[in-house]
């Protein structure tokens, strides 16, 4: 007899019109089911609780965006799964993938309107998507993000070697086949290029960190698994 807990309903199916009400209902799932979910992303789930409870209070330094938060859902529809049965299928997001998303995207300082969270950590199995979120992240700010901001962004993706480093980087070349957006970029062998912005992906390696390339990244993508802080990519 096999000992794996079935699949929990709140973990693939989507709850609420809002995409607040959606990562709303699935903190308090989570928290209700410690079964499925260990400590620390219950306490992650338990964050978003308080969080919105002390967004009520004026003196807060935060507040959420519904709009910036639904943007980012509504892009990674604009993507395209490249592998397995989706393949060429828009991307619709999970609800443990928009309760991250979401957040980061969601969640404002109300000194500027920036983001508040500048740094985020995934941990989770392979074959989770991790690679496909993190090229779609990567693709909206040098897009999107640096559209709003008036900016020329660089986004980096980071590996001990280059084939590593080119994981995420080449996974997001592929999201955009067959994707409407697709026209907005050009993809070349070392770099993905936004043509309104001129902004731009890049692979790095262990080398390049050592040499002082790509210092001023706008998003930097670290592979944990195989870049460690001692490569020089992150400082």
């Amino acid at each position: 007899m096999s000992d794996l807990l079935p699949v929990p309903e709140y973990l693939t199916e989507i709850h609420g019109e809002t995409t607040l009400e959606q990562i709303t209902y699935y903190a308090e799932a989570c928290i209700a089911d410690p079964k499925h979910n260990n400590r620390k992303h219950i306490w992650a789930c338990q964050r978003l609780l308080d969080d919105l409870k002390r967004s009520k209070d004026a003196a807060c330094p935060f507040y959420w965006d519904e709009t910036e938060a639904q943007n980012i859902v509504e892009w990674f529809f604009l993507l395209r799964h490249s592998k397995g049965v989706l393949s060429g299928q828009p991307i619709i997001l999970t609800p443990w993938q928009r309760f991250r998303l979401c957040q980061l995207y969601g969640w404002r300082r109300k000194e500027n309107g920036r983001r508040r969270f500048r740094k985020s950590f995934t941990q989770v199995g392979r074959k989770n998507a991790k690679s496909q979120e993190e090229a779609g992240v990567a693709l909206y700010e040098i897009s999107v993000t640096a559209v709003k901001n008036g900016e020329v962004d660089e986004a980096y993706t980071a590996g001990t070697k280059r084939d590593q480093s080119k994981i995420v980087f080449t996974e997001a070349g592929l999201m955009l086949r067959g994707s409407p957006l697709f026209g907005k970029f050009k993809v070349n062998k070392n770099n993905i290029i936004h043509l309104a912005t001129e902004s731009q992906i890049t692979p790095l390696c262990k080398d390049d960190g050592k040499n002082g390339d790509g210092t001023n990244p706008a998003l930097l993508v670290i592979d944990r698994r195989t870049c460690r802080c001692k490569t020089g990519m992150y400082r």
